[in-house]
């Protein structure tokens, strides 16, 4: 009986506390020299303090994340044998986003993605933890509007913009119902690790190797230092080779474009964009973690300003908007009069998402209507003759509705020769991967992109599986080929084609050498049923420009 009195002491001083405006308008206040109710309660059963150091756990623990998701960007590499020793792919596992996305495009479960149910769950208790905690994007925005210096407040469009991130996930979630699968285009962990592969970390390994090859240059006593540092940052961070990738400016400025919006508000993705954030939000609306006040108080609002997410707003929600809040818990940090907690249970309504019943259905239903325009640029039917698809794959539509564009398999692809698809198939194929051998080859003895891939678009293969599976067929342009128009001996593609017996053989003929007299030479030909496509005679031909032998879709691959 004592501790339900002590309990109903307590949950009265918080309601007093925290809505003494309401309290004013209905009774009159008490004399000055006559202690209040919530004053008794308050000397009685004095509410804990929340701990301050909370706000400090967040940010080790964000930066523990983002360390993490950089290492394992690392270890997605060739280490000198064909396996990897560390799941490169760990956060696309967390990833709810793709697993819904990927259920409703195939009808079909990846178990592997199955680990984002935890992270369900625990929304579902604390509320949308992943954004302020977990996400590496997120950590990396806040770190930039640190450096941007935003001091501005935030304007009534911007907490409006809130729903957009809504409709777009009904908007991918209605196209992937037909198998468009555009997701990775928006999803956060997809959009990050693809610029840092094809972005800015090639961009650190060029200046980093620029910068050690003039020192170099220099001598001593400059080398004595450069040298051992060199040689530890080959071994820990930078590639074997230079990477190289299609696309770095669209890339580029599509990332700058999300970093410099945060000069508008802060989270501007987070809060406006994000389909991750918007499938998080609609999950922590139920969550028993709650804010406590739920609303302002009326005697400060200090917490309002410091909101990086918008979740406490005083004029358009009176309420704390748990699909909003991110638990970055600054509003507790900066309470002066440390009022504001984290507490579970409670009975407050909790204020809706106002979208509007309509307009969700809208937004799925532009998903489905969006389906044949979006197809239209990327000919699943026809693809072009020289779009070459990883090794493995077979059916070119199975492959756009599985793919998420995370850049897994180009960060991993040993020669470089997987590049991102630009707008040659569509909106539809954009940042798909594809080989493209004057770039790189596919290594004959290289199955690490079929085991970095999350959702499977590149199936798991055994090295002699792949090794007999065509990814398209080589064909000799004689109008280009040194023994067909000078009438010199040049074997470079026989030479380097790695399958037994070989797929380029030759025959010795007679032809017209560069002055018109007849010569007897070596003429390579290509072996359609030998020929797997790896392309590693299209990048080794010595021809400037287009290859004299190059790769085309395989006739054998369905179409």
């Amino acid at each position: 009986m004592a501790e339900r009195r002590r309990d109903a002491a307590v949950f009265e001083w918080d309601i007093f506390a925290v809505h003494k405006q309401e309290l004013s308008q209905s009774a009159d206040p008490a004399p000055a020299s006559e202690p209040t109710a919530a004053e008794n309660a308050a000397a009685l059963f004095p509410l804990p303090v929340p701990w301050r150091g909370w706000v400090l756990v967040r940010r080790l623990t964000q930066l523990f994340f983002l360390l993490l998701f950089l290492i394992l960007f690392l270890q997605a590499t060739y280490h000198g044998e064909d396996r990897l020793s560390w799941p490169v792919d760990l956060f696309f596992r967390f990833d709810p986003l793709i697993l819904v996305e990927h259920g409703l495009a195939t009808g079909t479960i990846v178990p592997r993605l199955l680990l984002s149910l935890l992270f369900v769950g625990l929304t579902l208790v604390v509320g949308r933890f992943f954004c302020g905690w977990v996400c590496p994007l997120g950590t990396t925005l806040d770190g930039c509007r640190r450096l941007l210096r935003r001091s501005q407040p935030d304007g009534a469009t911007v907490f409006k913009l809130r729903r957009v991130k809504y409709y777009l996930l009904f908007f991918l979630l209605g196209a992937a119902l037909f198998q468009v699968k555009l997701a990775g285009l928006f999803d956060p962990l997809s959009l990050l690790f693809r610029t840092v592969a094809t972005v800015l970390y090639p961009a650190l390994s060029y200046g980093l190797e620029e910068s050690f090859a003039k020192a170099y240059e220099l001598g001593p006593p400059l080398t004595y230092v450069s040298e051992p540092v060199y040689g530890y940052l080959k071994d820990t961070i930078l590639p074997f080779r230079k990477p190289v990738f299609l696309l770095p400016s669209l890339t580029l400025i599509l990332f700058v474009t999300i970093i410099v919006l945060e000069r508008v508000a802060p989270r501007f993705w987070c809060r406006t964009l994000c389909p991750l954030g918007a499938l998080y939000g609609l999950l922590a609306r139920f969550a028993w973690l709650r804010k406590r006040p739920m609303k302002l108080c009326p005697d400060c609002g200090d917490c309002q300003p410091v909101c990086k997410m918008g979740a406490i707003h005083a004029q358009e929600v009176p309420r704390h908007q748990s699909a909003e809040c991110i638990l970055c818990l600054d509003c507790q940090e900066h309470c002066p009069h440390q009022r504001v907690a984290f507490r579970f249970g409670g009975q407050d309504r909790r204020p809706g998402l106002d979208l509007g019943r309509r307009q969700v259905i809208t937004a799925a239903a532009a998903g489905v209507v969006a389906v044949p325009f979006l197809r239209l640029g990327s000919l699943v039917h026809r693809p072009d003759e020289f779009l070459i698809r990883p090794p493995g794959v077979e059916s070119e539509a199975a492959f756009l509705s599985q793919c998420i564009r995370c850049g897994l398999c180009l960060k991993v692809c040993p020669t470089g020769g997987l590049q991102p698809l630009g707008w040659e198939q569509g909106l539809d194929g954009l940042y798909t991967s594809r080989l493209v051998p004057r770039l790189g080859y596919c290594e004959y003895n290289c199955t690490l992109c079929s085991q970095v891939c999350p959702t499977g678009a590149i199936p798991p293969l055994q090295l002699e599986v792949k090794q007999a599976s065509p990814l398209g067929t080589a064909f000799i342009n004689r109008s280009r080929c040194i023994p067909y128009t000078e009438g010199r001996d040049c074997l470079v593609c026989e030479e380097h084609c790695p399958t037994a017996p070989k797929a380029i053989a030759y025959y010795h003929a007679e032809v017209a050498d560069l002055h018109g007299k007849k010569v007897m030479v070596k003429l390579p030909v290509v072996d359609p049923d030998q020929c797997i496509g790896c392309g590693i005679c299209e990048n080794k031909c010595p021809v400037g420009g287009d290859a004299a032998i190059r790769v085309k879709r395989s006739l054998r691959l369905e179409r």
